[in-house]
Formats: structure tokens, sequence, C-alpha cells
């Protein structure tokens, strides 16, 4: 039987992700207490099957392209009644997790966020005459390149952008000298020129600006059912 459920969140939440204190699940808001579960990495298939269980009260951070109709299909024939209670009772532990404050499990990294030198050589002087030169690789939170990322030099209007595989070269660049890459659809980041050397790589993690917190609406807008012929005609037909 095919079954659609509708995701939205009629009341975004206006807390800032990055002020939660990180759980196993996702967040936990200090102004509600409340754990917001992070979709944003889950699948299609992850999400549909979380909210099958018609959760109650839960809160979600997702991608803005995941808010949207969902379509599965619920055969009863492949029912397990252990694999269910099974199911049920590990939802339902679930579910009252969510209704109290997670203890954070321990510091916690977020690279997601982060800009990270992958190698700097060691220091020596300089060959170039007046700066140095910068290469890299901006990724998104799935470490996926993202090409035609805008690498722009603050306060100039010198600039680049990222080739096919999310690769440049920023050359003749001094160390204070700091770098901006923008790209439509992900929060904007700064890099500051480490100290000076003839070459540096670093990779550059752009994060999604497009996400949207707050509790859920879950609605089944739609289940077709079979008419009482129908359904009589499938039984008589099963007999033979």
């Amino acid at each position: 039987m095919q079954k659609n459920i509708s995701l939205s969140i009629p009341d975004p939440c206006g807390e800032r992700w990055e002020n939660f204190t990180p759980t196993n699940l996702g967040g936990l808001c200090s102004a509600c207490h409340k754990t917001v579960i992070d979709f944003t990495k889950a699948s299609d298939a992850e999400i549909v099957d979380f909210f099958k269980g018609k959760p109650a009260h839960a809160c979600g951070r997702f991608r803005t392209d995941q808010l949207k109709l969902y379509s599965y299909s619920n055969d009863l024939k492949k029912i397990n009644p252990g694999f269910m209670l099974l199911k049920a009772g590990l939802l339902s532990l679930l579910v009252a997790l969510l209704n109290k404050p997670s203890i954070a499990q321990g510091e916690s990294v977020k690279p997601v966020t982060e800009v990270s030198t992958l190698s700097v050589p060691a220091e020596k002087k300089s060959t170039v005459k007046g700066g140095f030169t910068v290469s890299g690789v901006v990724l998104d939170e799935l470490g996926e390149p993202i090409p035609g990322v805008n690498v722009l030099l603050k306060g100039t209007v010198r600039g680049l952008a990222t080739d096919a595989d999310g690769k440049f070269t920023f050359t003749d660049i001094n160390e204070g000298d700091v770098l901006v890459f923008a790209f439509i659809g992900f929060n904007t980041r700064e890099f500051i020129v480490p100290r000076r050397t003839e070459a540096a790589t670093i990779s550059i993690t752009l994060e999604l600006d497009m996400v949207v917190m707050g509790e859920l609406a879950v609605n089944e807008i739609y289940e077709p059912h079979e008419s009482i012929f129908k359904r009589v005609l499938t039984k008589v037909k099963s007999i033979f």
C-alpha cells in the first residue's frame, strides 16, 4: 500500500545551531531544553523510516530540500511481528530521549565549519617577490568538491573561481592576508594566510546556509484504499 508523508516546520527556530550542546542525536537547545535531531546528512530512506513511526513533538534540523513530500510502500505481507515490536520499543526509547535534556558526549569538534591546513612546508625565505602561493580545495559538508566558488583577496578586487574539482591556486599573497570563499547557498568563510612560506595547501569546508530548525509537522496527506469489491475479488482470486 502506497503512503505519503509531508514534512514541514511551521514555526522555524531562531536559535543558532553552533550554540547548541552537541549530543549523539544532534544538539541540545538551551532555550527550550529539547534535543534537535540533525537530519541534514540523512538519506530520504532514513528520514521516511524515522517518521513512519509518527514520533510526537520531534524537533529537527533539515536542509530546505528535505522538507517535502515522501512516498513509501507499506506491504503488510512482509511485516514481521517480532521485528515490529522491537522497532516500536526502540522508537519509544528514542521519543523518551527527545523529551529530556541530553548530556553532551564530551568535547565535540565541528569539522564542517572549520578551515584546516592539510600541509604547510617548513618555513623558509621566499624567492617570490611580493608574496607566495596558496593552493587548495573547497569542499561541501559531505566532502564533495564545489566548483565555481569565488575566492577573493579581502579588501581588493583580486579574485578567481575554483575549477571543476573544487581546486584553486592563489598567487602573490602575504602573511596576514585574508582569502574570502563565497558561493550561493553556502555560508561565506574567511581564511587568514599563515606564516610566510613559498607554498601552502589548504582545505576549506563550506556549510550550507539553507538549513531550517524547529518542531516538525508530520502529515499523512494521502493513503489510497482499495474498494470493497476489489478486496473481495482479490480474496476470491487468492483461493484459486
